[in-house]
């Protein structure tokens, strides 16, 4: 972070558009750069457990982690928007008044102004399904109902991250219940969508069993489902299981998400609550034990929240 600081503090100050493009092509190289962070964050915070207290260890790394959403917001803002504008101007296109919609008229630059939840979590479920059976050979059904109409105006990247961490969760204790009690067939998981004023809410229902109670304080703790020792497992009852007994290329493909692949070092849900929260929303889980998990996710529209986030 000091470095692509350096490089890109060292840009004169811009006055014309060709020195605009230079600065947009060097500060997308930079966010390329910083994309796999993560784990060396991942295995930082592991190694300084014996150091630091643990409220100490978790405050720090929020702060990290909502200081980089933050960073890679602007920088990835910064350079849609000046891929958008050019693209605009090469195609000449006539004023906004007399053309009709386009694919760029829902975009601005990062953010996607009439995204379709319904159609972003059917792509999610279809993949962490594929994960699924790549592991285990068997994965659950799943269904989407309530207002599939819905739109929001979000980033597609972080809706993604957010929601496919959620489902990976939900399919795995699904499939490793079955897996424990002979169950004959998985149970489906119920993904459904609500709209509100400014908002929309998920909630994803599973039937993996539930998180334990003397669990649930941990669900949302760093590290919790960690895989650094060899051999170490978890708890593995309901949504929170972690991944022992994986192999590490699956456990690398059900642990990719934004920032780079996290490999089980038990980031995924604490990330995903600091996503929700960063344009604010929530992040719950309600858990039954020995039946399953309702996870339920409200995301504010952008627009409604933007003039209150301080970057």
């Amino acid at each position: 972070y000091y470095e692509a600081f350096d490089r890109l503090h060292a840009f004169p100050s811009i006055t014309e558009l060709d020195a605009e493009w230079g600065f947009t092509r060097a500060l997308e190289r930079q966010t390329q750069l910083l994309v796999d962070v993560i784990p060396a964050i991942s295995q930082g915070f592991l190694e300084c457990k014996q150091y630091m207290p643990s409220e100490e260890r978790t405050s720090f790394i929020n702060e990290l982690i909502r200081s980089r959403i933050g960073l890679r917001v602007i920088g990835e803002q910064h350079v849609a928007l000046s891929y958008q504008f050019r693209n605009e101007q090469r195609a000449a296109r006539p004023t906004p008044a007399s053309r009709g919609d386009s694919v760029d008229d829902v975009w601005v630059g990062a953010i996607h102004t009439r995204l379709l939840p319904a159609r972003m979590l059917e792509q999610c479920a279809q993949m962490v399904q594929n994960m699924c059976e790549m592991h285990y050979t068997t994965s659950p059904g799943y269904y989407i109902d309530g207002d599939v109409d819905e739109t929001i105006s979000y980033i597609p990247s972080h809706f993604e991250y957010i929601t496919c961490e959620l489902l990976k969760n939900a399919f795995r204790a699904t499939v490793e219940l079955s897996n424990r009690s002979n169950r004959s067939a998985h149970p489906p998981i119920q993904i459904t969508i609500t709209k509100g004023e400014g908002y929309v809410g998920v909630r994803i229902r599973d039937q993996g069993g539930g998180i334990s109670k003397s669990n649930m304080r941990n669900v949302f703790e760093y590290s919790w489902s960690s895989m650094q020792e060899s051999g170490e497992s978890a708890d593995d009852s309901g949504s929170g299981s972690s991944m022992a007994g994986m192999s590490m290329q699956t456990n690398l493909a059900l642990q990719q998400g934004i920032g780079g692949p996290i490999a089980g070092l038990g980031f995924g849900l604490p990330m995903a609550r600091l996503y929700a929260e960063y344009f604010g929303g929530s992040l719950d889980i309600v858990s039954m034990e020995g039946y399953g998990c309702d996870v339920f996710l409200k995301l504010r529209s952008i627009e409604g929240s933007v003039e209150e986030k301080q970057i």
